[in-house]
């Protein structure tokens, strides 16, 4: 039987092309009296941010299902080394495939003639499986004329670019400039090599070129640093190292040299800048470091826009002892305050002993998961061994997950309930993310009601529920469904509310509850 092929992937939206057509107010606002006015797309119930009460619920992690075909590239070309430590991939509808831009590594030896440190290479797919390395003489290493690799610095001294991100720029009028990477690398300041994080652009995300007169940041920042775009502020964040702003002041010269006092803490955190031109930014400022419950070191993120929240995917490195890692959740409302999630569970966890990620989950993709059929595909990097023996063999390895399913309000045998916040029903339909737990011997239910709150000093005797919508009048649909449309009666119009301030109350038994919507539909 001929086998079907999956639905046509679509492309993640560029961050700069989808701004929110109703920003929402400011936090205080809600507290002054004001409902929310919600993001487009999915509301997820990840944290506190959308719930004002919770009754007999727990929130669960739903760790992605790692590809039996992991690692789904290696090193296997003279030129790249023996370790990947950087990747983003997204899906170009305008070349219909997925593309790769990752970075190879030469931790110790010799270097092959004419290449430097690091390089950034570029790789094609079309099912985000199996992988080719497109050849060409634009960048020859030693003997090897034609190679895949499509970037490294030119800096005498100090040949040294990393990639930590690359992205299409659909907002920038320069089609030169359509193809954006930051990059750490070296470049001259003041006549002499310096490692900072700058900005590289590209007409085709192949030709590459370094841009500015300036670096960024023009001090060493040594992990993802990674932008993204808020459509409800409107501006750029940009998450680095911060500088000399931590606890011990240490600089890493004297973190080398034993007698200092507070060990060999570096700033091993993480800030964020912001900037509405991409030229001019803010001053670093810390937004994630290690608390009491994690590890203490933070070494590389992941940031995206995710409906109503930013989503942060962050390696927790156990410096202190065998510098393994594994990649673990958090999310913010607004890119700055960040809430981990309450576990600590990784969400991409190291493999089993001997398999090629046992050592680390060294860095996660800097894009957002990339939608391909039903599935949303997720990469990152993995090793052997953790970062204290850079000998260890990886690659780039694939997860997949359904959209919107990285936590879940869950419900088990006695009834549990959710209100959240309240907010401005601006569409006419209600759509759920849910999921059901098969059991013979369960009893399963999920119903949601529409509520309106009393006037003060009003309450006694006020009916919350809205007429026709309350719990008794909502139809049962107990399955996993990624896209329920609740009815009530059969009815799923919420036109009579269009406008209205209004709470949801979900009531569930042995199912769970991801995020929800409210579109506007004909």
């Amino acid at each position: 039987m001929k086998r079907r092929p999956p639905a046509r992937p679509r492309r993640a939206r560029p961050a700069a092309a989808a701004p929110a057509p109703v920003p929402p107010p400011a936090a205080g606002d809600y507290f002054e009296g004001q409902p929310l006015r919600l993001a487009p797309g999915s509301q997820l119930l990840l944290d506190d941010t959308l719930v004002e009460d919770r009754w007999r619920l727990t929130r669960e992690l739903c760790p992605p299902d790692k590809h039996v075909r992991n690692p789904v590239l290696i090193c296997d070309r003279p030129w790249e080394g023996g370790v990947i430590s950087g990747v983003t991939v997204f899906f170009d509808e305008s070349r219909d495939r997925f593309r790769m831009w990752y970075c190879a590594y030469f931790p110790f030896g010799e270097l092959p003639e004419g290449t430097g440190r690091t390089c950034v290479c570029y790789a094609e797919s079309e099912d985000g499986v199996n992988w080719v390395k497109p050849l060409s003489d634009r960048y020859p290493v030693g003997r090897h004329r034609r190679t895949n690799v499509v970037y490294r610095s030119a800096c005498p001294g100090d040949p040294y670019a990393m990639v930590s991100q690359v992205f299409r720029d659909e907002a920038d009028p320069d089609p030169a400039r359509r193809y954006k990477m930051i990059c750490y690398e070296s470049r001259l300041v003041g006549g002499k090599p310096r490692r900072g994080v700058n900005l590289v652009v590209s007409p085709d995300g192949v030709a590459w070129r370094l841009d500015g007169a300036a670096p960024i940041l023009d001090y060493n920042s040594d992990f993802t640093n990674h932008v993204v775009f808020d459509p409800v502020a409107g501006h750029w964040l940009l998450y680095c190292r911060p500088k000399v702003m931590h606890a011990t002041g240490l600089q890493w010269k004297e973190y080398v040299t034993p007698g200092h006092p507070g060990g060999r803490h570096t700033s091993r955190r993480l800030a964020v800048m912001t900037s509405r031109d991409f030229r001019t930014w803010s001053y670093p400022r810390t937004c994630f470091y290690p608390d009491e419950h994690d590890t203490p070191d933070y070494d590389a993120l992941s940031v995206f826009r995710c409906g109503s929240h930013f989503l942060m995917l962050y390696v927790a490195m156990q410096g202190d002892t065998d510098a393994t890692k594994e990649l673990k959740l958090a999310s913010s409302p607004d890119g700055r305050r960040w809430e981990r999630f309450h576990t600590r569970a990784p969400f991409i966890a190291r493999g089993p002993a001997g398999s090629w990620d046992a050592g680390q989950i060294m860095r996660p993709a800097t894009n957002p998961p990339v939608r391909y059929g039903s599935d949303l595909h997720c990469y990152y990097t993995g090793a052997t061994k953790g970062q204290f023996d850079w000998h260890g063999e990886g690659g780039i390895g694939l997860v997949r997950l359904k959209p919107d399913r990285f936590v879940m309000q869950a419900a088990g045998d006695e009834p549990g309930f959710l209100i959240t916040r309240e907010f401005i029903l601006e569409g006419n339909r209600l759509r759920l993310n849910t999921y059901y737990r098969k059991s013979k011997d369960c009893l399963h239910r999920l119903r949601v009601a529409i509520l309106r709150r009393p006037p003060l000093g009003g309450h006694a005797g006020f009916r919350t529920e809205c007429e026709g919508f309350g719990l008794a009048d909502c139809d049962e649909r107990l399955e996993n469904a990624m896209d329920w449309v609740v009815t009530w009666r059969g009815q799923a119009d919420l036109t009579p509310l269009l406008g209205q301030p209004v709470y949801l109350r979900f009531e569930m038994r042995n199912m769970g509850l991801f995020s929800f919507r409210t579109p506007l539909e004909r």
